[in-house]
This record gives structure tokens, C-alpha cells and sequence, in this order.
């Protein structure tokens, strides 16, 4: 061992932060439609990043990391207006700066929603988003969201299809 064991852990750390924002960046950025299928692939894939992480570093830091993985998994199967809000508000709570626009995409990827509906979700979502502001911007910054690509290209694409 060349690398003192603080030093690795935080590597590890940053390594896992990494594999979520790549995860994310990806997600967002898919073709095909969120399905069932496409669901539990998410879970197993939360499971694995568990599994493999948490031998290295504490769980706690490993299950803080890959909450969002699992927020978003829940949000891509989410059925209904009320559903979209409450699991997007609870994703506020843990990443305040994670905007509508991940809501957008997720609502776009989704078969079978009708786009009146889709564009409530979105419209919902953007007020909660907003109300949670402070002094227009967000309280404060994750890891995730700031570093994910496809949000820092073209905003709004999709919600032009969508209108």
C-alpha cells in the first residue's frame, strides 16, 4: 500500500460521487423510454454501486451518495401529479439545487403520459422548484446536479416539444 488509508477512502469517495454524476448525466440523456424493465435495471444498479462502495468507505456516506439514484428511479415510476411533486420536493430536500428540467426529461422518457399531463407535472414541479429559492438561487449546492452535462447544454429542449 502506497496510499495512506484517509487518502484512499477519500478517493473512493470522489470515485463514487463520479460514477453518480456519470449515472445521472447518462439517465437524463437516454433515447429510449423509461420502462419496467428499465426500472429494475435502476435498482440493481443502485444494489451494485452499494455492494461494491460500502466496502471501502462507511455505508452512511455511501447510502448519502446513492440517494439520489434511488430518488430519481422513484421518480421515473412515478404514476401520478401528486406522486411527481412529492418525490421531486423530497429530492429538493436532498439536492435543493436539482432543477424542474431533470423532471422535464424523466416526464419525456416516460411512455404512455399524456403530454396535458406532462406539462402539469413540469409546470408543478418549476413552481416548487422556485418557491424554493433564496434570493433566486438555491440554498445550496450537491455534488450532482452542478456537474451533470446534459444540464448545462440546452435548457428547455424538450419543453418545447412538450408545448
Amino acid at each position: 500500500m502506497y496510499i495512506e488509508e484517509r487518502s484512499f477512502r477519500r478517493f473512493v469517495e470522489a470515485c463514487l460521487e463520479e460514477t453518480v454524476i456519470v449515472y445521472v448525466d447518462h439517465l437524463l440523456t437516454e433515447r429510449n423510454y423509461i420502462k419496467e424493465e428499465t426500472i429494475e435495471r435502476m435498482r440493481q444498479d443502485e444494489e451494485v454501486l452499494m455492494d461494491f462502495f460500502r466496502e471501502y468507505i462507511s455505508v452512511s456516506k455511501v447510502e448519502n451518495r446513492v440517494r439520489i439514484l434511488s430518488d430519481l428511479r422513484e421518480l421515473a415510476s412515478a404514476e401520478s401529479l401528486d406522486t411527481f411533486t412529492l418525490i421531486y420536493t423530497n429530492i429538493l430536500e436532498h439536492q435543493p439545487d436539482c432543477p424542474p428540467e431533470v423532471v422535464e426529461k424523466l416526464v419525456g422518457l416516460r411512455e404512455g403520459i399524456p403530454r396535458k399531463d406532462a406539462k402539469e407535472v413540469v409546470q408543478e414541479c418549476k413552481e416548487i422548484y422556485e418557491n424554493s429559492l433564496v434570493d433566486g438561487n438555491p440554498p445550496k449546492a450537491s455534488f450532482v446536479f452542478t456537474k451533470v452535462k446534459c444540464l448545462s447544454v440546452s435548457k428547455g429542449s424538450l419543453w418545447r416539444k412538450l408545448t
